[in-house]
């Protein structure tokens, strides 16, 4: 069978795109005469995409004849297909998704967001490998 490997790197051209653009944004703010401390305050939105170009984490999923298994900045975890008996794809408002892999012992594993490929791509693999998949549409949390 084949794997299907995702890799997400932090400093990204997007990340890059959008703090150029708030630190415009921001100085174009302080050139029209907003108070700094204004300006300070407006700025922390740009704070995760700043330590994300700064430190570039990397996040990486891969799903193999073996399991599936992943690993970013605050964890890492491997699986075996022996163990999960479903998945479970819960469809944001925002049209992200999440994941839980539902094991035989009832335990809920969710996959963390930064690692995820996508959907279309994992749901066809997970299909591959005989785990059932149950999907929720337009959950609000």
């Amino acid at each position: 069978m084949d794997t299907l490997q995702h890799t997400h790197h932090g400093r990204n051209p997007r990340s890059i795109v959008m703090l150029c653009l708030v630190s415009a944004g921001l100085l174009g703010l302080l050139a029209i005469g907003v108070h700094w401390a204004i300006v300070v305050v407006l700025s922390l939105i740009a704070v995760p995409a700043f330590v994300d170009v700064i430190f570039n984490p990397i996040a990486s999923f891969a799903l193999d004849e073996n399991g599936i298994r992943w690993k970013n900045v605050t964890q890492e975890a491997e699986l075996g297909f022996h163990q999960i008996k479903s998945a479970h794809i819960a469809t944001r408002l925002g049209v992200a998704f999440r994941i839980t892999l539902i094991m035989f012992d009832d335990a809920k594993v969710r996959i963390p967001q930064d690692v995820l490929p996508p959907r279309t791509d994992l749901e066809a693999a997970l299909s591959r490998h005989d785990i059932p998949i149950k999907r929720d549409r337009l959950r609000l949390i």
